[in-house]
């Protein structure tokens, strides 16, 4: 594997958006509330969700006829989630896909990446008990999610994998996302996979090796960077700050490195987003690639100013903003779609 190739190379079929240089990420905040955007549609319904009939079987007793979105929305986060967090039956991880692609289609209708306010928290939740493939698809690095996004959820070892289509889920997370607790933990999730990554590098580990789990981490971040771009100026400023708010509300202690590396890593994180991220900043967030490399590697006893930390920080940095960009084309065809063929 070329250490200079984006993680995203694998998807040929996606416009790619390469910046020349390096970007230099500012650290920024958020704002809060403002949950409702303008659009044709203020407060969409769930009538066509409602009468889907894949999604309607995937229910299976859950359904009803008179269901409201609410209960929708409860029905879709049971048939997805089991007992244990982020571990899946292949009838759970279907019903996931069967509503990601459900959702997808619905926005696609509306041309407006918006579901029901009703909504967002229960699809926010299932979708965080599936960071581990959300995780996988943005980041385009495991080839079997790329080769798969058509088709069912296959079992590997002990474990049940769920594919989509890169486009649906930026999609549905930017829907779900206009609720600034529905975004802040899907941004968590995000990071506590990529602690996970980070955590089993071993400590002599060098190029791909070294490199790959922290390029792959900030590909995925540049979504979510993506998706709190498009929060509209007249919102963003009251929903950043409630995601900041959130992230504080949701904070837990953080164990040593020596303890447990990946939860130090996704730990520290999200308490160094609660002190040192302002709201009123233009950039939201978008250093975050910079800050977990930061703390990894001032975990493993790294020199952070060292030639081998910057260059991995110019490369994540690269990384995340060329999955801006693409968010960005993302949403665009689906508010423009005659514009994209």
């Amino acid at each position: 594997m070329n250490d200079n190739t984006s993680p995203q190379k694998t998807r040929s079929r996606r416009t790619r958006f390469l910046a020349a240089a390096a970007a230099t990420l500012v650290l920024t905040g958020g704002g809060a509330v403002g949950y409702v955007l303008v659009t044709g549609e203020d407060t969409p319904s769930c009538d066509s969700l409602s009468s889907d009939t894949a999604l309607r079987r995937s229910l299976g007793d859950a359904y009803r006829e008179d269901m409201d979105c609410g209960a929708l929305g409860t029905a879709i986060r049971g048939a997805t989630t089991g007992a244990t967090p982020g571990r899946h039956t292949l009838a759970e991880a279907s019903a996931m896909q069967t509503a990601l692609t459900a959702v997808a289609e619905d926005i696609d209708r509306r041309q407006e990446p918006v579901v029901a306010p009703d909504l967002r928290a229960p699809l926010a939740a299932a979708l965080v008990d599936y960071a581990q493939d959300t995780q996988e698809i943005l980041n385009g690095v495991n080839g079997e999610y790329t080769r798969r996004e058509d088709d069912a959820p296959w079992r590997d070892g002990s474990t049940v994998r769920m594919p989509a289509r890169i486009d649906d889920l930026v999609k549905v997370l930017r829907a779900v996302s206009e609720d600034p607790a529905a975004y802040g933990d899907l941004r968590a999730a995000h990071v506590r996979q990529c602690g996970t990554r980070l955590a089993e590098v071993p400590a002599q580990a060098t190029g791909a090796r070294y490199t790959w789990p922290a390029r792959s981490c900030a590909a995925g971040l540049g979504y979510f960077d993506g998706i709190a771009d498009d929060i509209p100026k007249s919102q963003a400023g009251q929903w950043r700050a409630d995601v900041l708010l959130h992230l504080k509300d949701t904070a837990v202690s953080t164990p040593s490195f020596e303890a447990n590396a990946a939860r130090h890593i996704s730990g520290s994180w999200q308490q160094e987003v609660i002190e040192q991220v302002d709201a009123e900043q233009p950039l939201f967030l978008q250093n975050d690639s910079t800050r977990v490399i930061e703390i990894w590697a001032t975990a493993r006893g790294e020199d952070v100013d060292s030639q081998e930390v910057n260059a991995l920080q110019q490369k994540t940095a690269n990384d995340a903003n060329t999955s801006l960009g693409e968010t960005e084309e993302t949403l665009r065809c689906t508010r423009n779609p005659t514009e994209c063929g």
